[in-house]
């Protein structure tokens, strides 16, 4: 059995380096299959998000004029440390989450593929020239980071959801608050420790907990905007907080599969 347990797992993560919560409670995460206690996480609360939310806004101001080759060259060796840390990675996710470690060998690998895959499109993404439509006119578009995106990801593929939703934001140049979800957020809290922490500190945080965490993302008006996965009920709920601000979302909703 490989040692899954580090006190540094049960931390949040935010501006680069595991913290504690300001409230101090934690969640005790078990095994589905034997419902036999896994480790315990801090249970975030409204001021962790807001601190996690302004270390993303810091970070921000900076990764957004790091280079693309450099954002390429950096989310091609979060791969790499995904990869380096896979037989890690696929026994949390099937202690946590309970589908066979097969499966969660082709998660983690996914997830590597995913930053490798959006590594180049940081690289090679351009705006474009626009024809005039009078003399003496030069037109063009630009591709610019909206600032700092909330990623809401739920428990049947942990790893894989929220990469879907952090890589292109990272990629782009945008810094991220993740919320795992409080059922599966070992992984979640593994990836940003051991593959995430060589981006500049603010880039990535986590925020583990509840609905009143992802409550609390998707209301706060320096979030620019929330990728969910997740109900449709709760979907739109989002959708409604998010116009009310005029916050950009991205939604994938419902699913049939048990």
């Amino acid at each position: 059995m490989i040692e899954l347990v580090t006190e540094r797992m049960r931390q949040l993560w935010i501006g680069g380096k595991p913290v504690a919560s300001r409230a101090g409670s934690v969640r005790v995460i078990t095994d589905p299959a034997t419902l036999e206690p896994i480790d315990e996480v801090y249970e975030g609360t409204t001021d962790d998000v807001r601190t996690a939310v302004e270390s993303a806004k810091a970070g921000h101001a900076h990764w957004r004029r790091v280079p693309a080759v450099e954002r390429a060259r950096l989310l091609h060796e979060t791969a790499v440390a995904l990869r380096g840390d896979r037989a890690i990675l696929s026994e949390l996710l099937t202690r946590e989450g309970g589908k066979p470690r097969i499966e969660n060998l082709d998660e983690v690998e996914w997830c590597a593929a995913c930053f490798d895959y959006y590594a180049e499109i940081a690289r090679n993404s351009h705006g474009s020239s626009v024809p005039p439509v009078a003399e003496h006119q030069v037109n063009f578009t630009i591709k610019e980071p909206l600032g700092v995106i909330g990623c809401i990801a739920p428990f049947n593929y942990p790893l894989l959801l929220m990469t879907w939703k952090i890589a292109p934001a990272i990629a782009a140049g945008n810094a991220v608050v993740m919320k795992p979800s409080e059922l599966t957020p070992l992984a979640t809290l593994r990836m940003a420790e051991r593959c995430l922490s060589h981006l500049p500190p603010g880039v990535a945080n986590v925020v583990t907990g509840g609905p009143p965490v992802g409550e609390a993302l998707v209301e706060h008006p320096d979030v620019a905007c929330i990728a969910f996965t997740g109900s449709t009920s709760v979907g739109t709920r989002i959708a409604t907080k998010a116009a009310a601000r005029l916050a950009r979302v991205n939604l994938e909703l419902g699913g049939i599969d048990p």
